[in-house]
C-alpha cells in the first residue's frame, strides 16, 4: 500500500528522470546508428527492458573492502530476492602501477579538478560554513564567492533537493526553496554513463591534426600534448591554458586556489583556451551566454565524478582487454533536465553556444567540444573547429577536423541510467516503513 500511494503521489518532478536515460540518448547525441557500439540497444546497462531497479555505488581507498563489502551486500541482496544484472569494477588508474596516474583519465589528464563547493553552515557559529571560504574575494559582490580552493560557491540546492536555489542574477544570493514531497528532502538525482575511452583513436586524431599545424608558421609549435591541452582547456597535470598557455605547469597545478581562480572575459575569441575545449564548454565562468548572464551558469553545475575502468593503454604493446577501457561518469544535480541535460544538449553538442565565438576578425563559430560532444545524425558527426592566435592586431585561424577520421568519436557511451538517490531519513522512514 505504501508503494501504492507513492506512486499515486508522483513525488518526482524532474520529468527527464521520469523518461529515463534510453529515451534522452538521441538527444544527448548519442550514435544513432543501430549498428554502432555506443547505440542503446547494444548497452552493457540500462537498455529498454532492462533497467536496474537499484544501482549501488561501493567505494573504498583499499580495493580488498570493496571486493568484501560488495559481497556482502550481493549475497544480502539474493536472500532478499534481488538478482545482480550488472557489476563493474573501476579503479584509480594508480592501481595499476604507476603513481604518476593517480587522479588521471585514460586520454592523461588530470580529472575531476573543478567542482563546484556548497554554500552553507554545518553550525549556528556563522563562521561555521560548510564549505571554508576565501576571503580574498568576499567584496566583490558581481561574481560568486570562492571556497579556499578556488570552487565558486552554490546554493545547496542545486545539488540537494529541499533547500534554497541560486538566484538568476545574483551570484550570491539563494531564492527560497520550492515545496517538495518528503521523500526528495536531501535527497539528489543522480547520472550514470559508461563511457568506452578509445585512446588509439584519440592520440591518431592528435598526432594527424598537430602535425598538420605544425606547418603553419603561426601554429609550429603545436605537439601532439600541446594539442590535446587545447582540446581540454588544461595540460595534463591539471595546470589552465588560462595561467599557463605556452608550457604544462603541474606547480600551478598544484596550487588549487590560483589554479581554478580564472575566467573568460579576457579571452573570448579564445586565444589561450579556445571556446571549444571542454571545460569551456561546460563551464563558461564569467562569461555571459545564450542562457543569460554569467551567474546563471551557476544554476547549471553539476558535482561529478568519473572512475577509470580497464588498465591504461600501452600503444607500443597489444591491448589486453580490446579497447575495453574507459570513464564511469556519476554527477549528482537537483535537475537532470536542467543541469546534466543542459549542459549536453544546449552547450557541449552545440557549434556556437555558450559562447559564439564571434568578434571583429573571426569568421567560424566555436565548434563542438571535442571531447565528449557528438552530432545527433550519423551524416553529421565530423566536427570542424578553429583554433585563433592574434599577430601583429590580426586574427590567424587553424582549421582542425575529424574528417577521413575512421571513427568520428572517441568517448563512446556504452550504458548507463538516471537514478534517484534517497536521503537516509527517506529510507528508513518511508521507503523502509511498512
Amino acid at each position: 500500500k505504501l508503494v501504492k500511494d507513492i506512486e499515486q503521489i508522483d513525488p518526482f518532478l524532474d520529468n527527464a528522470f521520469k523518461n529515463g536515460l534510453p529515451l534522452s540518448s538521441s538527444s544527448l547525441g548519442d550514435p544513432a546508428d543501430p549498428d554502432a557500439e555506443g547505440h542503446v540497444s547494444k548497452w552493457i546497462i540500462g537498455r529498454p527492458g532492462y533497467i536496474p531497479d537499484i544501482f549501488l555505488i561501493i567505494d573504498s581507498d583499499m580495493p580488498e573492502n570493496t571486493e568484501v563489502k560488495a559481497h556482502y551486500i550481493t549475497e544480502t541482496a539474493s536472500k532478499h530476492g534481488l538478482e545482480k544484472n550488472y557489476e563493474e569494477i573501476g579503479h584509480d588508474l594508480s592501481y595499476y602501477g604507476s603513481e604518476q596516474l593517480r587522479g588521471h583519465e585514460h586520454f592523461g589528464f588530470k580529472d575531476g579538478i573543478s567542482q563546484p563547493g556548497v554554500r552553507g553552515r554545518i553550525s549556528n557559529n556563522p563562521a561555521d560554513y560548510l564549505t571554508p571560504r576565501s576571503l580574498t574575494t568576499v567584496n566583490d559582490s558581481n561574481s560568486p564567492e570562492f571556497s579556499l580552493e578556488g570552487r565558486p560557491l552554490i546554493a545547496p540546492g542545486e545539488l540537494i533537493i529541499g533547500y534554497p536555489v541560486q538566484n538568476f542574477n545574483h551570484p550570491r544570493r539563494a531564492n527560497p526553496a520550492d515545496p517538495c514531497p518528503q521523500l526528495l528532502k536531501n535527497g539528489s538525482y543522480l547520472v550514470y554513463r559508461r563511457l568506452r575511452q578509445d585512446v588509439a583513436g584519440f592520440e591518431n586524431f592528435a598526432n594527424r591534426e598537430s602535425q598538420k599545424l605544425s606547418n603553419l608558421p603561426e601554429f609550429s609549435n603545436t605537439s601532439p600534448t600541446r594539442f590535446k591541452s587545447l582540446i581540454v582547456g588544461r595540460w595534463p597535470s591539471g595546470a589552465t591554458l588560462s595561467k599557463s598557455p605556452e608550457q604544462d605547469n603541474p606547480e600551478l597545478a598544484k596550487d588549487k586556489y590560483n589554479n581554478n581562480m580564472f575566467g573568460y572575459v579576457d579571452d573570448f575569441t579564445g586565444f589561450k583556451t579556445p571556446v571549444f575545449s571542454h571545460i569551456r564548454k561546460v563551464n563558461p565562468r564569467d562569461l555571459s551566454t545564450d542562457d543569460g548572464p554569467a551567474s546563471k551558469t551557476l544554476k547549471r553545475r553539476i558535482m561529478r565524478r568519473g572512475i577509470p575502468f580497464g588498465p591504461p593503454l600501452d600503444l607500443a604493446k597489444p591491448d589486453p582487454v580490446n579497447g575495453n577501457r574507459g570513464l564511469l561518469f556519476i554527477s549528482y544535480q537537483a535537475s537532470i533536465r536542467d543541469q546534466f541535460e543542459f549542459l549536453m544538449t544546449k552547450w557541449t553538442n552545440s557549434a556556437v553556444n555558450p559562447s559564439d565565438g564571434f568578434s571583429p576578425g573571426v569568421h567560424h563559430p566555436a565548434g563542438l567540444d571535442l571531447v565528449i560532444g557528438q552530432g545527433k545524425e550519423k551524416e553529421n558527426r565530423i566536427r570542424n573547429n578553429y583554433l585563433r592566435k592574434k599577430i601583429n592586431d590580426k586574427i590567424i585561424e587553424a582549421k582542425i577536423t575529424t574528417e577521413g577520421l575512421r571513427l568520428l568519436d572517441w568517448v563512446i557511451p556504452t550504458g548507463g541510467g538516471y537514478f534517484f538517490s534517497p536521503s537516509i531519513s527517506s529510507l528508513r522512514n518511508i521507503l523502509g516503513s511498512s
